[in-house]
């Protein structure tokens, strides 16, 4: 028997076989394609850091979502959410990287909810009151 990944075990927990379904259609993709992309793409995209000036242009309705066990991404995701003003966080609990694998209901719900906000007009751009460096509301 393999060793199984904290990721793997998790997506099995909440989803039987969503995992090897993931990992089958990952298995799929031609490894040329996906050397490319890693090169072409990944590598030499800017980081989003490099971009907060454009971010905060961001005028359309955006979505952060993040699994609050996936180290690598929380301080990004926290990043856009104060940097987009038309952004919200959805960070879902005990969950990785996979989040819509992990927990496909909580992950589809928080998505439904975004659009639903979104279709009837009642997202809009962070309430300028709402920023602080401080936890009390203070500047």
């Amino acid at each position: 028997m393999t060793k199984r990944s904290l990721v793997q075990a998790l997506a099995d927990d909440r989803q039987p076989g969503g995992w090897a379904e993931f990992a089958a259609a990952l298995a799929g993709h031609s490894s040329l394609g996906s050397a490319l992309t890693m090169r072409g793409v990944q590598a030499s995209r800017p980081s989003l850091y490099a971009l907060t000036d454009e971010l905060a242009k961001v005028q359309i309705p955006v979505l952060v979502l993040a699994g609050d066990e996936d180290d690598g991404c929380l301080e990004p995701a926290l990043m856009l959410k104060r940097t987009i003003p038309t952004s919200g966080l959805a960070v879902l609990p005990r969950t990785g990287h996979t989040a819509n694998l992990e927990e496909p209901d909580v992950f589809n719900r928080a998505v439904d909810r975004f659009l639903a906000a979104v279709a009837r007009g009642a997202w809009h751009s962070r309430d300028p009151r709402s920023v602080s460096d401080s936890t009390m509301g203070l500047r």
